[in-house]
């Protein structure tokens, strides 16, 4: 038996990386497949890399938000629209996410842009958002939050759950992701995904960007980047037309422009929190080494 020739050997048995890192047990985008987030800073443009860090002040204005269509066959060979989501699952703190998790963005019926000169297509609002942008805030003396934005394919008979429904600009908390994704038929594996870390402690600049594995000023404390963090209780209900609540009984709206503080639990019960790096990537040379040194007389 012979191994095929180098190149497509390689693509057989290159690593299946994904966004975010598999260890945090959220739903993640397989093949590192990221979606292109771009922010504004002072008429500057930001582009999200996996696991940056910022100050609030980088993410605090809506985003453009594009598929990289020349990178991913999966995107490239798509034409439908898609539902967009950015979740935070450390609120209100890392070590006690009881708001996990909160609702930052939902959008559906999001169509494609013309492919730009890098190879992106921006996702286009053709509808208002369930949820509009909620610009990070967490509270000032918490460690940083994760924010995960994911784009999910949206199927043709896409409907919104009806238990869903009574998101909106001030009712977010008490977000069960996973039965969204569950219930709306989008399935829990995202066409693409993209994290970051924001803190918005007292130390911090508010204009501050680091690269991923980098440190905020006075540290990063309880900041999250390996496992999910802290178990939660499972929220035993969902959101209504009106608003949500608590499993305290307290209402779960937070309005825009307030950090995140609120009480309200959110998704299902997660692993604890394991040791381990932001997202490490095995080289794959290395399986190709394994794959000669096993059939020595492929070649």
């Amino acid at each position: 038996m012979r191994c095929h020739p180098a190149v497509p050997l390689f693509f057989a048995i290159s690593p299946a990386l994904a966004i975010p890192p598999p260890d945090f047990g959220f739903p993640e985008a397989p093949n590192d497949t990221a979606l292109s987030i771009t922010y504004q800073n002072n008429g500057n443009p930001v582009v999200v890399t996996e696991a940056e860090l910022f100050g609030v002040e980088i993410t605090s204005k809506e985003p453009t938000v594009a598929v990289e269509t020349s990178r991913f066959q999966s995107i490239f060979s798509y034409n439908g629209s898609y539902v967009l989501l950015m979740v935070d699952p450390d609120a209100r703190y890392p070590q006690d996410p009881t708001a996990r998790f909160l609702l930052h963005w939902l959008q559906t019926d999001m169509t494609l842009g013309p492919q730009a000169a890098d190879g992106t297509s921006q996702l286009i609002n053709s509808t208002e958002p369930r949820a509009p942008y909620r610009n990070p805030s967490p509270p000032t003396n918490s460690s940083a939050h994760r924010y995960i934005f994911y784009a999910f394919f949206q199927h043709e008979n896409f409907t919104l759950p009806s238990a869903f429904e009574g998101y909106s600009a001030t009712n977010r908390t008490n977000f069960n992701l996973t039965m969204f994704l569950d219930e709306s038929n989008l399935g829990r594996t995202p066409a693409a995904a993209m994290y970051f870390f924001v803190s918005n402690q007292t130390q911090v600049p508010q204009d501050f960007t680091a690269a991923a594995g980098g440190t905020y000023p006075g540290g990063n404390g309880d900041m999250i980047t390996a496992g999910p963090g802290p178990s939660i209780t499972p929220a035993t209900t969902l959101a209504t037309a009106g608003a949500s609540t608590t499993a305290t009984g307290s209402s779960s709206s937070i309005p825009s422009g307030v950090s995140e503080t609120a009480t309200a639990t959110g998704s299902a019960s997660l692993a604890s929190a394991t040791n381990g790096a932001v997202h490490t990537k095995v080289r794959p040379g290395v399986f190709l080494l394994a794959c000669f040194m096993a059939l020595p007389n492929a070649l």
